[in-house]
C-alpha cells in the first residue's frame, strides 16, 4: 500500500492520480496528507510517516517542491528532516524495493508539480473544450512558477479559468505520462520507484 505526504492537498491528490495511474491499477490504495505549507510537512511529515508504515504502508513517498532552490537541498532536507527521523529507508533508483519491510521515494519538482502538467500542456483540452493551448517548447522545468504561469495562460478576460487546487488531480487523468517522463527529468523519481 501507498502513502503520500505532500506541501498540500492538490500535490497528493495529484500524485495520487498518477501513481494509479503508472501502476495501471484505478483502486490501488493510497493513503495521502497534505499540509498547509513545506514547513509543517517537513516538522510534521517523520510523524506521519511512521503512522503510514504502522498502518501496513510499504511504499511511502515525500514530494518536495523545489521552488527555484537546488533540488539536491530539498532532497537532502527531506531526507533529514522527514525521512531519517521516521526510521524509513530512502529509496535509491534501481534498487529492489524486494524483502524491504517499507521504503520511501523523495519527489522533488523541479519549480513545481505543475512543470509536470505544463509539460503535456495539450491534455488540458480533455478538461476544458474551449481552451486549446499551444505546446510550450522550452523545458517546462525551467519555468519559474508553473502554477502562476499555468493560471496565467489559461486568462480568460480578467479571471483564469485554471485552478490548481481544483484542476491538478483532474489534468493528471490526462496528461501523456511518457511525453511527461521525457520532458521532466524531475518525473523520472516518481515513474522508478513506481514501476520498480
Amino acid at each position: 500500500m501507498y502513502a503520500v505526504l505532500g506541501e498540500d492537498d492538490s500535490d497528493v491528490d495529484t500524485l495520487k492520480v498518477l501513481i494509479r495511474r503508472l501502476a495501471m491499477e484505478p483502486n490501488l490504495p493510497i493513503k495521502k496528507k497534505g499540509y498547509g505549507s513545506c514547513g509543517e510537512m517537513l516538522n510534521k511529515g517523520a510523524k506521519h510517516l511512521k503512522l503510514f508504515k504502522e498502518e501496513g504502508c510499504t511504499r511511502l513517498i515525500v514530494c518536495y517542491d523545489s521552488d527555484g532552490q537546488d533540488k539536491q537541498e530539498r532532497f537532502n532536507e527531506a531526507l533529514e528532516k522527514v525521512i531519517r527521523p521516521a526510521g524509513i529507508p530512502p529509496y535509491i533508483t534501481g534498487m529492489s524495493l524486494c524483502g524491504m519491510e517499507a521504503c520511501c521515494c523523495i519527489v522533488i519538482p523541479v519549480q513545481e508539480i505543475e512543470s509536470w502538467i505544463l509539460a503535456d500542456i495539450q491534455s488540458v483540452s480533455k478538461v476544458f473544450s474551449g481552451w486549446r493551448p499551444a505546446p510550450i517548447r522550452q523545458n517546462p522545468e525551467t519555468i519559474e512558477s508553473p502554477k502562476e504561469f499555468l493560471e496565467k495562460l489559461s486568462r480568460q478576460g480578467v479571471r483564469p479559468r485554471y485552478s490548481h487546487a481544483a484542476h491538478n488531480k483532474v489534468v493528471a487523468e490526462h496528461i501523456n505520462l511518457g511525453l511527461v517522463r521525457n520532458r521532466c527529468e524531475s518525473f523520472g523519481a516518481l515513474v522508478d520507484f513506481v514501476l520498480n
